[in-house]
């Protein structure tokens, strides 16, 4: 478990780098998947393509 929340902190400051930061909900996300390393994966790579879809979002109306 302490690999997992190791994990969640170095995905969440590489987001947060990007202006996009994990929300409590994100990390609770992976939580959930605990145990399954290849969910994580899975969840993870859904997390960061829908913050960049978000962020890509909020950069075009920006323009």
């Amino acid at each position: 478990m302490r690999d997992l929340e190791k994990l969640i902190d170095e995905v969440n400051g590489s987001m947060a780098m990007e202006g996009m930061p994990l929300t409590q909900s994100d990390k609770d996300r992976i939580r959930y998947c605990a145990g399954n390393d290849k969910l994580v994966e899975k969840t993870i790579a859904e997390l960061v393509k829908k913050h960049t879809a978000a962020h890509d979002y909020d950069h075009e109306q920006q323009l």
